[in-house]
Order: structure tokens, then C-alpha cells, then sequence
């Protein structure tokens, strides 16, 4: 009998992953299949917490944080997972923790990092360890391009880290609350392109070198700064200047040929909020309780150092550096502060200051007001190849009557000055208070000969639906004023918002 044989085992099939497991492999596949450059560009988008914590996903991963090219750090980055800081980025649990992990990161680091950002309140405090810090990031050996950070300790104006000024790769540099102290030995810094300036203080001289030392910059952004009363700019290649002072300042603009827009914003209002102790001194040197006691009486202060500033002569050398530009943009203080002096602006630049370049001019003011008036009427006769005027009238220190045509007439030279000037725009926050139909704009429509537009711009939510006539009667009257061109194109528009 034959011997009964034992039929073979099945094979047991393999038990299939859960669903979520496919997901994930499949979101790492995905992932993995990424370049450097993308992977960058997504953990660049997430705090730097959790993008250390990548580091874990796979043996690739420390690589590409390691190679991370722009840090971000704000103070609560490195606080504890779950710590109540109700979410605000501006809460630093503990400093000393903060340092430890920022100096793990950077010990860990196999590429130099190319931007760095921070906005902390304790670098002043830790002065010595920052300094290493940036030595680091700023040495030969670093290749950092883009640097950004703000001392939010607002009581206190450190002196910028020294290793900044040494950096000879930097190309864009962004400082917030700091003192410069220019060495006088300046080895970096040529490279720098792009400057933003937000509460700095610096002594005239030191602003001027520094500026004068970053010989390839093209913007310069200048935002309150601190106890300087003179900037002399001089820079080649500088294409965009932008400055909004608290206070007057003298600022001359040298060399700089290739410059295209400018835009000058001065706000003397609430000194109590704007100014600072560097803003009232000359020197560094000690002061008497009561020095120190009239040093804080910032109201007293801004108000003597507007009675002696010539803000027209201030005003005059400053247009006087800006022939190439082709855009400007002035928004002056009151006209009682520009008024405190005798001497009135002149009806016109020097031939050799005329704006030449100038295409669009952009004023702020109120241009009925006798004082401003003679600035517009400045700029005008002083700016032959004009094109674009915009003018913004504000109802918060607007003159209650309009100066006439014949004002303007006896002011501007129309026949020379004026044979570019093809678009004119008002904008008038409340255009029932303000003078739409006034003399400028008279002046304008029968003496710009190639004028192809003039627009009268509004505010919506001024204008009520029972101020409908009201609104086409204006309408009618620009219609039916005198015009030297026949073709001029007359709106009167509505803006939804500032």
C-alpha cells in the first residue's frame, strides 16, 4: 500500500500595511524625490523648530537642514513644545536655552548660512557670546548675503556687533534699533546693495561713512534716525532713496548719477513718541541731573530745534542733488514750521540744480496754503521735462480758501515750464470740503498745452446718496472750465480706500 503522502502547506499571503502606512511611504517617496533647493524652500516656510525636527525623518534629512540657507529666529523659536506662550513669537521662555540651541545649530551646520534673521531683546544683554555669533557668521570663511536684525529691547540702543561691518559678502542688510559706530578702519561691506534703516542713531560723520562705504548700493531706506542732523549721501550706483524723519535734517545728496526715485516724508508730530535721549545731545559725555531732566522734555526739545533749523535751505540743498531723478515723492511737515524763518523759497533752483530727469513729482500738501505754494511753484519752474503731477490734499490742514489762477500765473512760467505736463491728479479726501474746481486747477487746464488728462480723485465713504447733486454739480462745473487743449480728458472718480 502506498504510503500516504502529506499534502504541501499553503503559502500564507503577507498581511497588507495599514492604509496610513502607504500614505506615509508614499509622501516620503514624494518628498525624497525633491531637490536641496525645493526642500529649502519648504522648511524656510515653517519655524526653525520644526524644521530641525525633519532631521529625524530619514538619513538625507540632517543633510538638508544642516545646508538650510536662510535662519530665522524670533525669541520664542526655541521655547519648549507645549510651553504657554499663547502662541506669541515674541515670548522667550528662557534665554540661556534660546543660545544653547541656536549654538547647536550652528555647530551643526555643513554650508555657511546665507540669510540670517532675528529679532531679540537680550543680544545687548549677552553682548559678548553675539559677538562670537556674528564673528562667525560674518567671517571669511561665511558667505552670508542677507542679514536682518532688530533689538526689540526699545529702552536701550546698542552698538551694532563690529563683525557686521567686516562682512565683504553681505548684499542686503536690514537693522532695527541699533547704534553705529563706524571703525575707523572699514574692511567689508562694499558688497552691500540693499540698507534699511528703522531707529538707528548715528553721528553725522558715522552715517556718512557708512553710506559712503557701501559703494555698490542701489536702495537706501532710512526710517527715524537718531542724532544725526546732516546725511551727505554719496553712492554710484544708488537707483531708490526713501527717508521719513521725526525731526528736520540736512540731507545732500552728492554722487549719485544713477538715482531714479526718492521719496522724502517729514512728520514732526508727537515727539513724545518719536524721540529719543540720542536725539537731544551733541556728544556722549556725562550730563548734570538737570541736562538729563531737559533732555526728556522731548516736546520742548523738538520745538528749539525747530525754531533754529533753515528748513528751506535744508529743503533747497536737497532738491539740489536730484537732476537725474525721474520720480519724487515730498510730503513736508506743517507749513508753520517751514514759515518760522524769513527767508522764503526761491521761485526757482539754480540752472545748474534744475530736476531734469524729473517725469512724475508726487506732493503731499496743501497747496493753497501760501507756504507750500511757493514749493510747488519751485518744482515746477525748476522741472522742465514733468509729465506726471499728483497732488494729495488732506482735509486735517487744508486753507479754507483757494488761491486764484492768478496767484499761480504770476508764479509759474506756464510757457516754459509746462510743455511736458500731460496728466494732472487731485486726490482730495473729502471733495466737499475741498476745492476741486479751485485756481491750481484752473491755472493747469488753461496753461498745460499738451495736458491730456486731469483727474479728481475721492473718497467714497465721504459722499452720502442724498449728496448725489451736490456731487454733479461739481462735475458740471470742471466740464465747463476754460482749457488750453481741447482734448484734455476731465474725470471725477471715486476710490474705495486710502
Amino acid at each position: 500500500m502506498e504510503q500516504e503522502r502529506t499534502p504541501p502547506a499553503a503559502k500564507r499571503a503577507r498581511p497588507s500595511p495599514p492604509p496610513q502606512a502607504h500614505v506615509a511611504a508614499d509622501a516620503e517617496d514624494r518628498l525624497s524625490a525633491l531637490d536641496d533647493g525645493t526642500l529649502h524652500a519648504i522648511l524656510a516656510r515653517v519655524p526653525l523648530r520644526d524644521a530641525a525636527a525633519t532631521a529625524a525623518l530619514s538619513r538625507r534629512w540632517p543633510r538638508v537642514f544642516a545646508t538650510l540657507p536662510r535662519l530665522v529666529l524670533h525669541p520664542a523659536t526655541f521655547n519648549r513644545r507645549g510651553f504657554p506662550d499663547g502662541g506669541d513669537k515674541d515670548y522667550c521662555e528662557d534665554a540661556g536655552r534660546w543660545m544653547s540651541a541656536l549654538r547647536r545649530v550652528l555647530d551643526g551646520r555643513t554650508a555657511p548660512v546665507g540669510a540670517f534673521e532675528t529679532d531679540v531683546k537680550f543680544m545687548g544683554l549677552y553682548d559678548d557670546w553675539f559677538l562670537g555669533v556674528f564673528r562667525e557668521l560674518c567671517g571669511s570663511r561665511g558667505g552670508l548675503l542677507e542679514l536682518s536684525i532688530k533689538n526689540t529691547k526699545l529702552t536701550q540702543c546698542f552698538d551694532l556687533p563690529s563683525p557686521v561691518y567686516s562682512c565683504k559678502t553681505l548684499t542686503t542688510l536690514y537693522l532695527y534699533n541699533w547704534r553705529l559706530r563706524v571703525p575707523s578702519r572699514l574692511t567689508g561691506l562694499r558688497a552691500v546693495r540693499s540698507i534699511r534703516l528703522i531707529d538707528v542713531a548715528a553721528s553725522d560723520d558715522d552715517i556718512r561713512r557708512f553710506i559712503s562705504r557701501c559703494s555698490a548700493l542701489e536702495h537706501l531706506d532710512i526710517f527715524n534716525l537718531h542724532k544725526a542732523r546732516n546725511i551727505a549721501i554719496s553712492a554710484p550706483c544708488l537707483e531708490k532713496l526713501e527717508i521719513y524723519s521725526h525731526r528736520p535734517l540736512r540731507i545732500s545728496v552728492k554722487k549719485a548719477p544713477r538715482l531714479e526715485t526718492v521719496s522724502l516724508t517729514f512728520s514732526y508730530s508727537y515727539p513724545e513718541d518719536s524721540w529719543r535721549p540720542e536725539d537731544t545731545v551733541d556728544s556722549d559725555e556725562d550730563c548734570s541731573i538737570s541736562e538729563v531732566e531737559e533732555r526728556f522734555d522731548y516736546e520742548k526739545m523738538a520745538q528749539r530745534e525747530q525754531k533754529h533749523t533753515d528748513e528751506i535751505g535744508n529743503m533747497v540743498t536737497f532738491l539740489g542733488g536730484l537732476g537725474s531723478a525721474k520720480k519724487l515723492e515730498l510730503v513736508p511737515d506743517s507749513s508753520q514750521v517751514l514759515s518760522m524763518h524769513k527767508v522764503s523759497m526761491p521761485k526757482r533752483l539754480t540752472k545748474k540744480n534744475y530736476l531734469l530727469g524729473l517725469e512724475m513729482l508726487t506732493l503731499a500738501l496743501d497747496h493753497n496754503n501760501k507756504v507750500f505754494a511757493s514749493l510747488v511753484s519751485c518744482l515746477l519752474n525748476s522741472s522742465p521735462n514733468l509729465k506726471d503731477l499728483r497732488i494729495h490734499d488732506s482735509s486735517y490742514s487744508r486753507n479754507p480758501v483757494p488761491l486764484p489762477a492768478e496767484y499761480w500765473a504770476e508764479r509759474i512760467n506756464a510757457a516754459c515750464d509746462l510743455n511736458h505736463l500731460s496728466s494732472v491728479t487731485f486726490f482730495i479726501d473729502k471733495i466737499f470740503e475741498g476745492h476741486p474746481c479751485g485756481g491750481f486747477c484752473r491755472f493747469l487746464l488753461m496753461n498745460a498745452k499738451v495736458l491730456k488728462k486731469m483727474r479728481i480723485m475721492y473718497y467714497r465713504f465721504h459722499v452720502k446718496p442724498e449728496d448725489a447733486t451736490r456731487l454733479e454739480a461739481i462735475r458740471r462745473e470742471l466740464h465747463l472750465l476754460p482749457r488750453s487743449s481741447p482734448d484734455v480728458v476731465l474725470e471725477l472718480s471715486g476710490l474705495d480706500h486710502y
